[in-house]
C-alpha cells in the first residue's frame, strides 16, 4: 500500500472539494435529493460520474493490480471529509467502500467478479451491500439472507431493511448464510427475483431500501471460514470512512455558525459577541477536534493494519464523530434561532444528516459498550457508559 503524503491528500481534497463547489450546491442537493431531479432520489448521477472519472475517488484505495492507486484508508478519507461538508448526494461509502471492499478483500478471480469491479471502479455501476437486517452493528448470528444451492446454481432468500443507495444501485453484495456459515455474494439488482422498496428517510441523501429475495439466482464470490472476519474488518474501514465523512459536516456546520454569529446583529452588535453564543461556537470547536483527531486515528490504524486495534478504534471514531456532529447541528439551529427551523434555511439538512448517520452501522452507545469491550477497559459482562 503506498500512503499519500500531508501535500498529497490536501491535493486531493482540493479536486474533491472542487467538483463539489460547482456540482453539490446547497441549490442541487435539494433538487437531488429532495425534489427528485434525477431517476433514483438522493444520487446525483452526474457529480459520480465527474468523481469517478476525473477525480478517480473509486480507484483511491484499490490494489493496483486491480486498476487502483492503493492508497488506502486515509485517502478515502480525505475524499470522504470533503462530501461530508457539501451533503454530496452520492453513493461513496455504500459503493466505493462497503461493497467494493468486500468484493476485493474476497480476493477470487472469478470472471463474473472481475466484470463487476471493473464497472465499480469505472463508476458506470454502483452497488449496495446487505449485510444486516436493520442497516445496524454487523453481527455475525444475525444475518436475515440464506442460500441454497439449486439445480441451476445458487439461490437467495431473505429480507434486509435499510440498505444504503440500495434502490439505485446495480448490484448487490450480499453477506447469506450456507446452513449456519456465513458466504459472500454478487448479485445483479435488476433480477425478476429481486424486490427493491424505497423507505421513507429522514435526510434524502442518504436514500435507503428494503430489499427481498425470492430465491434470487447469485455467484457465489467466497465461502472461506474467514468470511466472518472479513465483514468486519470491511465495516470497520467503513465506520472509519464515515467518521470523517462527519467531520467534515461538523466543520462546515461550524463555519455556517460563526459566520451567522458575526453578521447577524441584535441590539445593534453582533450576536457572536454574546457570551451564550461565544460558549456554543467554542464548545463545538472542542467536539470537532476530539472527533477529527478519533476519525484519523481510526483510518491510521487501518493503513497500519492494526488488526487487533482496529476495531475498537472504529467504533470510537463512530461514537465520537456520531456525538460531535449531532451537537454541532442542534448548535447550529440554536444559533439562527427562528430562521434555523425553516425549510429555506441550511440547517435541517445538516441536521437530517447527524441524526442519519448517528444510528447508521449502529448506534453511539453500541460502540461505546463494543469500544470498552474490544480495547480491555472491562473484562467480561456488559460494558456501559
Amino acid at each position: 500500500m503506498t500512503t499519500l503524503s500531508i501535500d498529497e491528500r490536501q491535493q486531493l481534497a482540493k479536486s474533491v472539494r472542487a467538483a463539489c463547489e460547482r456540482l453539490s450546491s446547497e441549490e442541487r442537493v435539494r433538487a437531488v435529493a429532495y425534489n427528485g431531479i434525477h431517476q433514483h432520489k438522493g444520487f446525483d448521477a452526474e457529480l459520480w460520474t465527474v468523481l469517478c472519472s476525473q477525480v478517480g475517488v473509486t480507484a483511491i484505495a484499490l490494489p493496483e493490480n486491480l486498476g487502483g492507486a492503493g492508497y488506502g484508508a486515509s485517502a478515502l478519507g480525505a475524499v470522504a471529509h470533503e462530501l461530508g461538508r457539501s451533503l454530496a448526494a452520492v453513493p461513496f461509502v455504500a459503493s466505493a467502500v462497503l461493497a467494493t471492499t468486500l468484493l476485493v478483500a474476497a480476493q477470487t478471480e472469478q470472471p463474473e467478479v472481475d466484470r463487476r469491479l471493473a464497472g465499480l471502479v469505472e463508476g458506470s455501476r454502483t452497488a449496495a451491500a446487505v449485510i444486516t437486517s436493520d442497516g445496524g452493528l454487523w453481527r455475525p448470528d444475525a444475518i436475515p439472507v440464506t442460500a441454497e444451492q439449486s439445480t441451476a446454481g445458487w439461490v437467495l432468500t431473505g429480507t434486509a431493511r435499510h440498505i444504503l443507495h440500495g434502490s439505485a444501485a446495480d448490484d448487490l453484495v450480499v453477506v447469506a448464510t450456507i446452513g449456519e456459515v456465513p458466504a459472500l455474494f454478487v448479485l445483479d439488482a435488476m433480477a425478476p427475483e429481486v424486490f427493491r422498496k424505497d423507505e421513507q428517510v429522514l435526510d434524502h441523501t442518504r436514500p435507503m431500501a428494503t430489499i427481498t429475495f425470492s430465491s434470487a439466482p447469485a455467484t457465489l464470490v467466497s465461502r472461506r471460514e474467514s468470511i466472518p472476519e472479513l465483514v468486519s474488518r470491511t465495516m470497520d474501514l467503513t465506520m472509519a470512512v464515515l467518521s470523517a465523512e462527519q467531520v467534515g459536516a461538523c466543520e462546515r456546520l461550524l463555519e455556517i455558525s460563526t459566520e451567522y454569529a458575526r453578521t447577524r446583529h441584535q441590539f445593534n452588535r453582533p450576536i457572536g459577541s454574546f457570551q451564550a453564543v461565544k460558549h456554543k461556537c467554542a464548545d463545538t470547536l472542542v467536539d470537532l477536534e476530539w472527533a477529527r483527531s478519533a476519525s484519523q486515528a481510526a483510518l491510521e490504524a487501518m493503513d497500519d493494519g492494526l488488526t487487533g486495534e482496529s476495531t475498537w478504534y472504529a467504533s470510537m471514531a463512530k461514537a465520537v464523530c456520531s456525538e460531535a456532529l449531532q451537537g454541532a447541528a442542534h448548535v447550529n439551529v440554536q444559533i439562527h434561532g427562528g430562521l434555523g427551523f425553516t425549510w429555506e434555511d441550511s440547517a435541517h439538512l445538516y441536521l437530517r444528516r447527524a441524526r442519519t448517520d448517528e444510528v447508521l452501522f449502529g448506534k453511539p452507545s453500541e460502540h461505546w459498550d463494543r469500544l470498552a469491550l474490544e480495547s480491555g477497559i472491562f473484562t467480561g459482562g456488559n460494558a456501559k457508559r
